[in-house]
């Protein structure tokens, strides 16, 4: 009996730890299944950008990531930097996704790439600010690199029109 226990106890564990390497197996294939890959073109305001957009959902929160080329610099002083949206063009709800950053910073001053990994939980502006953030049909769901004076993180601040001079980069989906 002192034998069986430890080898009853091992074989429980090593059955444990396969459930939850499968469990996290089915979560990875459950995201990647619904990850949305968005091209994102250059906009007035960075005529030379390009990039892409995954995104995805892990439950009701978005979450993905954004990387963009080619940036125009936006000089150390100007106040200028380079905010990632989220917009369901059918309903103008809009969802701030974060700053791109640049050697670990949101100032591009000397330009180039950007990139960002976000997690989002909620719109936060638009008629339905603080529901949660859902897609719209196909056509309706946009995302836009602004190059902004401010980031607050609840309003767009381009600064310029958009479309327009506000815009860097952006896709529709």
């Amino acid at each position: 009996m002192k034998r069986l226990l430890p080898a009853i106890t091992r074989v429980l564990l090593l059955c444990m730890i396969a459930i939850a390497m499968l469990m996290g197996a089915f979560s990875w294939i459950t995201f990647a299944a619904a990850e949305t890959h968005v091209a994102l073109l250059p906009g007035a305001g960075a005529p030379n950008a390009s990039g892409t957009a995954k995104i995805g959902f892990d439950g009701t929160v978005m979450v993905g990531n954004v990387e963009v080329e080619n940036l125009p610099s936006q000089p150390f002083g100007s106040g200028h930097f380079y905010g990632v949206w989220f917009v369901r063009t059918d309903t103008q709800d809009k969802a701030f996704l974060g700053a791109l950053i640049n050697h670990k910073s949101i100032i591009l001053a000397s330009g180039g790439k950007g990139d960002m990994e976000f997690s989002a939980t909620h719109f936060t502006t638009g008629p339905n600010a603080g529901s949660p953030i859902t897609f719209g049909t196909s056509g309706n769901n946009l995302i836009v690199v602004l190059i902004e004076n401010t980031i607050n993180g609840l309003t767009p601040s381009p600064i310029g029109p958009v479309p327009g001079t506000g815009v860097a980069v952006g896709g529709t989906f």
